[in-house]
């Protein structure tokens, strides 16, 4: 019995991360197409193939399931056509120990997804959007509004009693460099805009926080609503070199508005949730792709499950062409159900925590289904 499990995890682990290579290679060709028209006129050669390099990462952890569900049906296609899995079923292996067999390399493709998709793709995803913007001399910009990016910054007091809540706007940012063209909307603890602040430059320090240049604040003073007399009271402009704004204002809020919460890690997620929760912002497009990303490598195993059915398919059946494409509309097929999901969770009042676990349940009830009308028919 070990040498059957053993056989059976080599060949899956060794043809599924076949087909994940040529997979990734595939698309790596692609991303390398996509860049020719900035050779040469916003980066070289050589950048372009250190950010096609970045790339990979990311492209290894979104493909690993689809490669170890092709994988997985073309060994066990060989194992039908040779009569392997025929003799594994004389000498009473079963679906559910058949299943148990395929769990182990799972298991192991399931923690090098999480490996990938937490310690190694974002970090590399993030790193090749900061060299883009260095190999072409720019900075980030906000990609909703037209007035760049904005952030809201609520400092509290030692009772977690808000003091001031802040609008921050920055037209462009150099992620872990600087920001520019601050302006800042200070409110009081009666939502009553007491200064507003403008800056050409921020830089982070990692000892006082933003530490904002050329800066210029407006002193509000603030009436009564129902005031109606003349008052001597003015607005006071203060002109500083600098101003210390603190900590309050992490900089990695500004990195990770750069890249989209699917490229996020868990603990990045899981961060940017508590910061959106904590000054009082929709946070439900974070949520669902924390769910997502905490379930995707999870659908490995529903692949290994999907991929069953084929051991029990003879050589007659068809050849490997037509099963491997049939795998890959099954792997289509899961791809649009977790996005379809993804958006329901998004628009409706679907819990992301369900929505990210349907897709992989409904595959899983649709292999469990044909292995048993398999197992049923032979």
């Amino acid at each position: 019995m070990k040498l059957l499990t053993r056989m059976v995890f080599i060949q899956v682990m060794r043809n599924s991360l076949f087909v994940l290579f040529a997979l990734v290679a595939l698309f790596a060709f692609f991303d390398l197409i996509n860049q020719t028209g900035k050779i040469g006129t916003v980066y070289t050669i050589t950048e372009a193939f250190l950010l096609t390099a970045l790339s990979l990462p990311s492209r290894c952890y979104e493909i690993l399931p689809i490669a170890v569900m092709l994988g997985s049906i073309f060994t066990l296609s060989r194992l039908a056509a040779t009569s392997q899995f025929t003799v594994m079923r004389v000498t009473g292996i079963g679906p559910l120990k058949f299943c148990s067999m395929l769990m182990i390399p799972g298991l192991v493709l399931v923690l090098c997804a999480y490996g990938f998709g937490e310690f190694i793709a974002p970090p590399s995803q993030r790193l090749a959007k900061e060299l883009k913007l260095d190999f072409s001399n720019s900075t980030f910009t906000g990609k909703e509004l037209d007035s760049g990016i904005w952030v809201r910054d609520v400092q509290r007091g030692r009772n977690d009693e808000v003091k001031q809540v802040s609008f921050v706007n920055v037209r462009s940012l150099k992620p872990g460099k600087a920001a520019y063209n601050w302006q800042i909307y200070v409110f009081n603890n009666k939502n009553e805009i007491s200064s507003i602040i403008t800056a050409r430059e921020g830089v982070y320090s990692e000892e006082k926080g933003w530490v904002l240049r050329n800066v210029k604040k407006q002193i509000i003073p603030n009436f009564p609503k129902d005031m109606t007399d003349r008052t001597k009271e003015r607005v006071v402009i203060k002109r500083m070199k600098t101003l210390v704004w603190g900590k309050s204002l992490d900089d990695n809020i500004f990195g990770l508005l750069m890249v989209k919460p699917e490229d996020m890690s868990l603990s990045e997620l899981y961060h940017y949730i508590e910061y959106l929760k904590a000054n009082g912002q929709t946070y439900k497009r974070f949520d669902t792709a924390f769910w997502s990303k905490a379930f995707y490598p999870l659908a490995i195993l529903v692949m290994l499950v999907l991929s069953m059915p084929f051991a029990y398919q003879s050589a007659r059946a068809g050849g490997y062409a037509i099963k491997i494409f049939i795998g890959i509309m099954i792997g289509i097929l899961y791809y649009a159900l977790n996005n379809l999901f993804a958006f329901m969770s998004a628009l409706e009042d679907v819990p992301p925590f369900i929505s990210a676990l349907i897709p992989s349940l409904l595959m899983f009830t649709l292999a469990a289904t044909a292995v048993w009308f398999a197992e049923r028919r032979t």
